[in-house]
């Protein structure tokens, strides 16, 4: 019982906390004062995150390593941590909660942002309902004006955030959950699958991820939208992104810009000295930062590790990249851009999805070489596909929900979907809003699948 109430609890304490710390540095004139307040802000939030989030992860890794040191030393005795482990249930969403409330604080600080005055609108703030579990993480600025304002009936308000709604309830039952039946089947049992089916799986993964994590925000937005209030958006097209840097400013956008505003360019500020070589430290350690804050595994590390490579080869070799593009076709450069950045992404949630790092170490294995043979079941006019697992009417349902979500992605490149059916003809729109509906009751998976997101 007492477990379960920290749930409450942690939440409760992280709003007075930094609620009263506002208040605090608000009133004070003095810097050292407000720097002492602020800190002391900055502490409560980040003690609490790290010890309810990562105390069992720093905990076992003390450990390995002295286990590891008396490997070296020849010494046969091991330390068992496992009587250490701390039985700890995770505040729902003390990873969004959090880095609101650190934003709001660095925003007043930087003179920015005034304090709210009042706890009970701070409190809605910081735990509204539809982003409380898996964001998007809001700036102070952009929602709590909103709060302030008087509300009324908006009948276009409503009926948009009905529309949106159903999209990602499209997104989440009908392409995610589905893709989830095969991937979760691989990935759970990946010794047993040849590097053919562990590729389709990988991919089939990139995808689930991003319908179920944009299912997610939609929903989000669409319900705070018949409420009266506008979130901001989490995705702009991010598989249409020629490039990883580009990728991170469309995927996750509340989260990236958040780590950009906060820990990336004051790190660049700190380290001017350091020329070129401060972007790239500081690309490190904000994607080390960010895949830890994915959870206390050195799966995730290794995720952030991946992505704070690869943008750092990006920036260095910005200039003769550009030299070699003048000598390619436009569209090439594009189709090239593309399909990398797909491919690495879809190679680095590999480690993001597996159980340990050994298991994504297998699976990449297993894929680069079943490659070979794969090429020689195609040069020998055999099929591919008869073992990975699928039917194929599930295989063929799978590639039309995939190009299904890459129409909708370039519809929206364009212009929002919703925004393009109102300009439709009255029966165009509702055939297309009854076959969303339709396909929603029909083809939706509706087992108790949670949100990806909802574990971090």
């Amino acid at each position: 019982m007492m477990a379960g109430a920290t749930t409450i609890i942690v939440p409760i304490i992280i709003t007075l906390s930094t609620f009263t710390v506002g208040l605090l540095m608000d009133k004070t004139s003095n810097a050292a004062k407000k720097k002492m307040y602020f800190l002391s802000g900055l502490f409560i939030n980040i003690g609490l995150l790290a010890f309810y989030k990562y105390i069992n992860f720093f905990i076992a890794t003390t450990f390995d390593g002295l286990n590891f040191l008396n490997n070296l030393g020849n010494r046969e005795q091991s330390v068992d941590h496992s009587s250490i482990v701390l039985n700890l249930i995770v505040p729902l969403g003390i990873s969004y909660i959090t880095f609101q409330a650190i934003g709001y604080l660095i925003e007043i600080k930087r003179g920015n942002h005034q304090s709210e005055k009042n706890l009970g609108l701070f409190a809605t703030y910081l735990m509204f309902f539809p982003k409380l579990l898996s964001g998007p993480i809001e700036r102070a600025h952009n929602f709590i004006p909103q709060l302030h304002q008087k509300k009324e009936f908006n009948y276009e308000m409503i009926v948009e955030g009905l529309k949106r709604i159903a999209r990602g309830l499209f997104l989440k039952l009908v392409v995610a959950n589905r893709l989830a039946m095969y991937t979760d089947s691989v990935f759970n049992n990946y010794e047993q699958h040849t590097g053919v089916t562990l590729l389709i799986a990988a991919v089939f993964f990139t995808i689930q991820m991003y319908a179920d994590f944009a299912g997610y925000t939609d929903m989000a937005i669409g319900s705070a939208q018949i409420l009266g209030y506008r979130l901001m958006e989490n995705f702009d097209n991010p598989f249409t992104a020629n490039s990883v840097s580009k990728f991170w400013r469309r995927w996750h956008i509340s989260l990236s810009s958040w780590v950009n505003d906060y820990i990336f360019n004051p790190i660049v500020i700190s380290l001017r000295n350091w020329n070129k070589w401060a972007v790239v430290y500081a690309g490190m350690v904000t994607f080390l930062i960010l895949g830890f804050w994915h959870g206390a595994n050195w799966n995730y590390i290794i995720f952030g590790f991946l992505q704070g490579l690869v943008l750092a080869a990006e920036f260095l070799t910005r200039k003769i990249r550009k030299k070699i593009r003048n000598y390619i076709p436009s569209w090439i450069n594009e189709f090239l851009g593309i399909s990398f950045t797909f491919g690495y992404f879809t190679f680095s949630l590999i480690f993001f999805n597996a159980k340990s790092v050994y298991s994504a170490i297998y699976i990449v294995k297993h894929i680069v070489t079943g490659i070979p043979d794969s090429l020689k079941m195609l040069l020998n006019h055999q099929s591919i596909f008869e073992n990975v697992g699928l039917e194929r009417s599930d295989l063929i349902l799978s590639v039309f929900l995939i190009l299904g979500v890459w129409i909708i992605q370039q519809i929206q490149n364009k212009n929002d979907l919703l925004e393009v059916l109102k300009k439709k003809p009255t029966i165009v729109r509702w055939i297309a809003y009854y076959g969303l509906v339709l396909s929603i009751l029909f083809l939706g998976v509706f087992e108790s699948r949670q949100f990806i997101y909802f574990q971090f």
